[in-house]
């Protein structure tokens, strides 16, 4: 059983006003559940972002799907944007779909997807799932299957029993007011815990079904093995390719955003299962809804109590910020290769999201202790946020550095130089063979393979199509022109040969000299 310990208000103005004062810790809490529309209005464009990278390319419709799915876990606290209580029902019966419908789906999708990393970035042990006939099917098939399942296990999941805990006078019996289904006994023994009403107001309170509990503790589990394989994969490329190959910057990408996911979650689960319990009379006597209710109005300023209120904010934050990361960097190991820039954009993303958190945990970091000594807190936070201005150069500095070893810049000093002269060399649409015989000149004296050259030529070629081809085909076609076909993947065997998968399912491999056709 799940309530939602939110004091119903008459208006949104009154809802905020009260969000953002000392008793509900300057709005930290609201600022969360803001943060999962922010974060899953997020992961929706760089879902999108992907696809329209590379279409074609089964590998990004999988992150795609992944990332979507992603983004509707992190939603789950949008349900909190408007006020509580029943009359607010005509909104709260749609956003209630996202931290259940949409929460619970997108668990049992990303777990299915999760299984299926192998099929798309190979491992050596597992190297029997990594077929195209695989990749080419199961970026659609697994969520399809979810759909499936979700029907067939609609009593598992659903949730049956949704309503309100009205105290209408203060030393009156709670009243309740069911929404959808019956009070269940878990319900009751809420109520009973409650006791008589410690002052007016609505809370909202509902029967969570277990499989939603088993999905939210299972899906950490997964991750922790995806990221068991990423890390192999990682390792593989380490061992088997140079240190700036394209395809283990992939897998570390991947490897550090299931790696800051998990790390969420471990924070999440320890915030909540250890330290709320450890605060409250110790673990395993985690207190009731009831015991919950009357400290909260309580309002004490004791240590104890101001700890364990942001102890539940964190377990708040702990849902869409792992997700944005993870996402994050998904969306980075898809793109590094196919967007010019997109590394930059994600390093100065991550730059200003962690300088905001960190002025946001020093405001209340202030505003706390001068509540203490002064009863105002706001000013403290004001005050000790405005510091953080002073030594901004040097923090952003840092910052950077760290951004950069998390999201290193997709070519080196070389192959950006290289990178301009084709540019240059290709500015009049076309490039001669004397300009062929310097850029393979400067390619050699950059010590750039010839594989490699063939890769950063193509990202050039691929932007200058989607530069010259408008999005509406014209109806006449004057005369027939030959397409090329492009590259949808590229891998080097166990036996140091260099495949390349077409667009038109032909493969290709280099023989020292010239690509074959197999």
């Amino acid at each position: 059983m799940l309530v939602h310990n939110r004091q119903y208000v008459k208006s949104v103005g009154e809802y905020y006003s009260e969000a953002f004062t000392a008793e509900n810790q300057f709005g930290v809490g609201m600022i969360s559940n803001w943060l999962s529309l922010i974060v899953l209005l997020w992961l929706l464009s760089l879902s999108f972002l992907i696809i329209r990278a590379n279409p074609r390319a089964s590998e990004n419709r999988f992150m795609a799907v992944l990332i979507a799915c992603e983004g509707f876990k992190a939603g789950y606290h949008m349900k909190n944007i408007t006020p509580g209580g029943h009359d607010w029902w005509f909104i709260d019966q749609y956003l209630w779909n996202f931290n259940t419908t949409f929460f619970i789906s997108a668990h049992v999708c990303s777990v299915a997807m999760y299984l299926c990393f192998p099929i798309y970035y190979k491992v050596k042990r597992l190297s029997f799932m990594y077929k195209p006939l695989f990749q080419r099917h199961a970026w659609y098939i697994m969520p399809i299957l979810t759909i499936i399942f979700m029907i067939i296990a609609t009593d598992l999941w659903v949730y049956e029993n949704n309503g309100w805990i009205i105290c209408s006078e203060v030393g009156a019996l709670p009243q309740t007011e069911m929404q959808v289904g019956a009070i269940s006994a878990s319900m009751q023994e809420t109520l009973d815990s409650i006791g008589t009403c410690p002052t007016v107001g609505e809370w909202a309170f509902e029967d969570v079904p277990l499989f939603g509990f088993f999905m939210v503790a299972f899906s950490p589990f997964i991750s922790i093995i995806a990221l068991l394989v990423m890390r192999t994969s990682m390792k593989q490329y380490e061992k088997e390719e140079t240190p700036d190959s394209s395809n283990r910057l992939t897998s570390r990408s991947l490897y550090i955003g299931f790696l800051g996911k998990v790390i969420g979650n471990m924070i999440f689960f320890i915030s909540l299962f250890i330290i709320i319990p450890m605060l409250n009379g110790g673990i395993g006597n985690a207190p009731s809804f009831g015991d919950n209710l009357v400290n909260d109005l309580e309002n004490s300023r004791e240590l104890t109590k101001i700890v364990s209120e942001y102890a539940w904010i964190l377990t708040g934050l702990m849902i869409p910020l792992p997700f944005a990361f993870e996402g994050m960097m998904f969306a980075y190991a898809s793109m590094k290769d196919k967007v010019l820039g997109i590394d930059s954009k994600l390093r100065r993303t991550l730059r200003n999201s962690i300088f905001t958190g960190l002025g946001a945990v020093i405001f209340l970091v202030g505003s706390e202790f001068v509540e203490s000594i002064i009863g105002y807190g706001a000013f403290g936070g004001v005050f000790f946020g405005a510091c953080i201005l002073i030594v901004r150069k040097p923090i952003i500095s840092s910052l950077d550095h760290f951004s950069n070893r998390i999201i290193p810049s997709a070519f080196n000093d070389a192959e950006t130089a290289y990178l301009k002269a084709y540019s240059a060399s290709g500015e009049d649409g076309k490039i001669t063979e004397a300009e062929r015989r310097i850029l393979l000149a400067t390619a050699e004296a950059l010590n750039i393979t010839s594989d490699r050259v063939s890769e950063l030529e193509q990202i050039i070629d691929l932007k200058e199509v989607e530069a010259d081809h408008p999005t509406v085909v014209e109806p006449t076609v004057v005369e027939p022109t030959v397409v090329e076909p492009t590259v949808v993947q590229q891998w080097t065997d166990e036996s140091g040969h260099t495949w390349r998968k077409m667009d038109n399912e032909t493969t290709m491999w280099w023989n020292g000299t010239d690509w074959q056709q197999v």
